[in-house]
């Protein structure tokens, strides 16, 4: 018998240890797990550059791995919604958000360039399985348990926010009593109200965390250093998606004008400040965009619609939008 955890597609079947999912793999999931585009994704660190400053070390195919195996345990029988959770994600330059404002740098982009290549054409049109279809699931066109454009939790995001809780210590419910106590019917995960307490809090850490000192520095200075390479040619954008995350260390490590302050990222990481306020001394600037505030469907409806706590919690997240300067202490 071999090792239950192997996630290479060697068996026929994976066991997600996050969920305790074993899920049996067709044929076509099978070579999807093997495709190189795929197996990338296991060097790509879902967390970004915060893998240096956080326990945010785990790759960005675990985290496909969980969206695959819920997508799975909900809807068995969809094989076109089963490949488009195993491929949603391959379109990531390394250290997955960290890199995406920088010119040319788009993951949707190159998830649809991906989805359409030779390689995983080939095997979903040998699964008769639409790459076409496959991309609708992939950018929520089509409403499925993988992704919607309505604002509501599905399992994209869902796997996010237990996963990060469960490696930062802070999970407030098993995995099995989620399961337990959640549903997919109607294109939406549904939560009893216990469950959807729950998630619900674990949606306020995650963008505490997005909007912490420690994830917006750290993942300031990467982008900085990865500018620089790109600026100096040393580095090709259209490259990216590509490459994983030691192929960029690496680049950084042996770059005359980033190795220095590489080395120091990875070591002094404790001495990058962070602030609203500009300071006097030369900053980056760091702007926070967006946050993840997918809200989840108790009985039927949003959080937000019912819970006026909820609704004041997201008002005040908002106000973690903005502007921030990074700089070296």
């Amino acid at each position: 018998m071999d090792f239950l955890l192997r996630l290479d597609g060697a068996l026929n079947e994976i066991y997600e240890p996050l969920w305790k999912l074993r899920i049996p793999l067709a044929d076509e999931e099978q070579t999807l797990l093997r495709s190189i585009k795929v197996r990338r994704l296991h060097y790509i660190r879902h967390g970004g550059a915060s893998y240096i400053n956080t326990h945010h070390t785990y790759s960005r195919l675990q985290h496909t791995l969980g969206v695959f195996a819920l997508t799975a345990h909900f809807v068995p029988d969809d094989r076109t919604l089963r490949a488009a959770a195993l491929l949603h994600d391959i379109g990531h330059a390394p250290f997955s958000h960290t890199l995406e404002s920088l010119e040319g740098a788009d993951h949707h982009q190159w998830t649809r360039a991906a989805v359409f290549s030779e390689e995983i054409v080939d095997i979903l049109s040998r699964a008769n399985i639409s790459p076409a279809d496959v991309m609708d699931y992939i950018d929520g066109s089509r409403r499925s348990i993988l992704r919607n454009t309505d604002g509501i939790i599905h399992a994209d995001h869902l796997d996010s926010w237990v996963r990060s809780a469960f490696i930062g210590g802070y999970l407030t419910i098993s995995t099995d009593e989620l399961l337990d106590e959640m549903d997919y019917c109607n294109g939406s995960l549904q939560f009893t109200p216990e469950a959807g307490k729950h998630v619900t809090g674990l949606i306020w850490e995650e963008a505490r965390m997005h909007a912490s000192p420690a994830n917006i520095g750290i993942n300031t200075i990467m982008k900085k250093l990865v500018r620089r390479l790109l600026t100096k040619g040393d580095l090709d954008a259209a490259r990216l998606p590509m490459m994983t995350d030691s192929h960029i260390e690496q680049l950084l490590r042996d770059d005359a004008d980033t190795h220095a302050e590489y080395e120091r990222l990875l070591m002094e990481s404790r001495r990058i400040r962070v602030s609203r306020d500009q300071p006097a001394s030369h900053a980056e600037t760091a702007v926070l965009s967006k946050l993840y505030l997918a809200m989840p469907l108790i009985q039927g409806m949003v959080t937000t619609e019912y819970s006026p706590d909820s609704l004041a919690a997201v008002q005040e997240l908002q106000q973690l939008l903005g502007t921030y300067y990074v700089w070296w202490e």
